[in-house]
C-alpha cells in the first residue's frame, strides 16, 4: 500500500515522499476533519471558496468549525478564479488560520495554474494560515496538468496537509480509504 502511493505519487507529481509522510483516513472528508482537528478549535473560522462541496459543508458544521467563504469569480472568458482581494479581507476580518483548498476545484471543475497557487500559498504564509488541500480529484485532469498543492514552495510543502485517495481516479468510491502526506511532523505526529 505504501510503495504503490510513494511510486504513484513520484511518478504522477515528481513528489519525493517516504512512508513517515503518508497517513491513513477512512475518506478524504474525515481527513480533512482529522487535520482541522490538530491545529483547530471548535468555533474556529475556516476559509473555503464558493461554490462549496457540500460534503466540506456538513463535515466542518458537524465537528463545530464555522465556514468563512471567499466566492470563486467568473472571468470574461467564463473561468472561475479565485478573489485574492476577498480572501486576504476575509482572513484579517475574521482572524482565520485555516483553510480548505480544493485542488482540482469541487463542483466547478478548475484546475489551478501554478501563478494562482503560489498567490494562495504566500497569502495563506503571510497570515499563517494552515491548509488542507484536496487533492482528490488531481489523477483525473485531462487537458491541464495538476501542481500540487505542497509543491509550490518550502513554506508551502510545510504548512499544507494534501489528501488523497484512488476512489475518484479509478471508480472505487466503495472501497473506503484515502491518505494523507504531511511533511511538517508536527502536524502529521498529531494526526496519527
Amino acid at each position: 500500500y505504501i510503495d504503490a502511493i510513494i511510486k504513484w505519487q513520484k511518478d504522477h507529481n515528481n513528489a519525493d515522499i517516504t512512508a513517515e509522510n503518508i497517513g491513513y483516513e477512512n475518506g478524504v472528508l474525515g481527513g480533512v476533519v482529522t487535520a482541522l482537528n490538530t491545529f483547530c478549535s471548535r468555533g474556529d473560522k475556516v476559509l473555503l471558496h464558493s461554490p462549496t462541496y457540500v460534503g466540506f459543508t456538513g463535515s466542518l458544521k458537524n465537528n463545530g468549525y464555522d465556514i468563512i467563504h471567499s466566492a470563486l469569480k467568473q472571468d470574461e472568458n467564463g473561468v472561475w478564479r479565485m478573489d485574492f482581494e476577498d480572501m486576504e479581507k476575509k482572513i484579517v476580518d475574521h482572524k482565520i488560520h485555516a483553510a480548505i483548498l480544493c485542488s482540482p476545484h469541487n463542483p466547478t471543475g478548475r484546475v489551478w495554474e501554478q501563478r494562482e497557487l503560489e498567490e494562495a500559498m504566500a497569502l495563506y504564509q503571510k497570515y499563517d494560515v494552515t491548509v488542507v488541500s484536496d487533492e482528490i480529484w488531481s489523477d483525473i485532469v485531462l487537458e491541464s496538468k495538476h501542481i500540487p498543492t505542497q509543491s509550490i514552495s518550502e513554506d508551502a510543502r510545510m504548512r499544507t496537509v494534501g489528501m488523497y485517495a484512488p476512489s475518484k481516479t479509478f471508480n472505487l468510491a466503495g472501497l473506503v480509504g484515502s491518505y494523507s502526506i504531511v511533511y511538517n511532523t508536527w502536524l502529521k505526529d498529531r494526526m496519527e
